[in-house]
């Protein structure tokens, strides 16, 4: 089990939107099988299109897997080096929608497409989706399954996302009031915030962990930042890890954006 210190000072969130999510909707919203023009230079092949406007409000796309290198690097660290690359880490809101995009399409309620079009399915599909839900392929280091940072800070009762890198070196942060969220840690249906955080009313009745249907939620830490897990336990998104923390298995999912599909 991925495991080190976290932050204890706990946040009262304020805001009042609730955005529920049936599995379902996404199907709608992702179902294109037309290329996308991404301005990062990446293979679109190697990416995920997530069904929504990533932060400068262009589509974006979800790499599959933990971008190589991006690993042994602490929350600044990691966001500099994506950045630096023109793409950048994904906000809860973009990783949780693409999270229930997956879930979705393994369960046949919608198709998976890369950014050329081309849709995810059999042997492919099947890796990302385990990679999200258990201990499934070891990008880096030695743990296996999904260990990544997300883009979100928090600080007196704010959210703090990292928009890019000033021509001093310095971050361009956005800082906007923290939506109600569920304020306990427990597992949770998919069931998020327009922050792509727990809603209030999204606490599971059965409290343990079921793959593909439930996930575990740590509730926003004063001072920290975000995450994302899966391992042999569940899987986690954890809005209380330290951000001066780094290890050989924790990097980032990276996310581009493009014009509309040509």
């Amino acid at each position: 089990m991925k495991y080190e210190p976290r932050p204890i000072v706990p946040i009262n969130p304020a805001g009042i939107e609730d955005v529920a999510e049936a599995l379902s909707a996404p199907a709608q919203e992702n179902n294109s099988s037309s290329p996308m023009q991404i301005q990062a230079r990446i293979n679109p092949r190697d990416y995920i299109k997530v069904g929504i406007n990533g932060l400068h409000g262009k589509p974006v796309v979800i790499s599959r897997f933990e971008l190589i290198g991006s690993n042994e690097k602490n929350y600044e660290n990691a966001n500099r080096f994506v950045l630096e690359k023109g793409l950048y880490v994904p906000t809860p809101k973009i990783f949780m929608k693409h999270f229930m995009n997956v879930m979705a399409a393994k369960q046949g309620l919608a198709k998976l497409y890369d950014g050329s079009g081309n849709e995810i399915t059999g042997n492919d599909l099947d890796d990302i989706y385990k990679h999200l839900t258990k201990d499934h392929i070891a990008v880096f280091g030695s743990q296996s399954g999904a260990w990544t940072w997300l883009n979100a800070g928090f600080n007196d009762g704010k959210l703090e996302t990292i928009m890019g890198i000033n021509s001093n070196g310095t971050f361009q942060i956005k800082r906007e009031p923290l939506e109600n969220c569920l304020n306990e840690n427990a597992y949770i249906t998919f069931n998020f915030n327009s922050q792509g955080l727990a809603s209030p009313s999204s606490k599971d009745s059965n409290q343990s962990y079921l793959q593909g249907k439930n996930i575990y939620f740590y509730k926003p830490v004063q001072g920290a930042v975000a995450r994302f897990d899966a391992d042999s336990n569940g899987a986690n998104l954890d809005c209380g890890r330290d951000p001066t923390y780094a290890d050989a298995s924790l990097g980032v999912f990276a996310s581009a954006e493009g014009a509309s599909a040509v």
